[in-house]
């Protein structure tokens, strides 16, 4: 991630606009598998589910979060930026 700040920088990106769509997307690989985040291995390995169930319902989760990044948080980023908070 920092290499893509660096480049975005340089590009002339806000910084701060940078960081929270590089975070947001960072969440996308921990909800898509079973490794892919901190409480993943610990669920996983209990038992609780299994991967086809794991990977369906993450691809669903991750697809909705998607959705919502782009409708809800690009209109709350431009008010944000309309606010002069970012």
């Amino acid at each position: 991630m920092p290499v893509f700040a660096m480049l975005a920088n340089v590009s002339g990106a806000p910084l701060m606009l940078t960081a929270l769509a590089l975070l947001f997307s960072n969440s996308y690989g921990g909800m898509v598998t079973h490794y892919g985040g901190a409480a993943g291995p610990v669920i996983f390995g209990v038992g609780y589910n299994d991967i086809k169930s794991w990977w369906l319902v993450g691809a669903v989760l991750t697809i909705l979060t998607f959705l919502v990044h782009i409708t809800i948080g690009i209109w709350w980023w431009n008010m944000l930026i309309d606010w002069n908070m970012l």
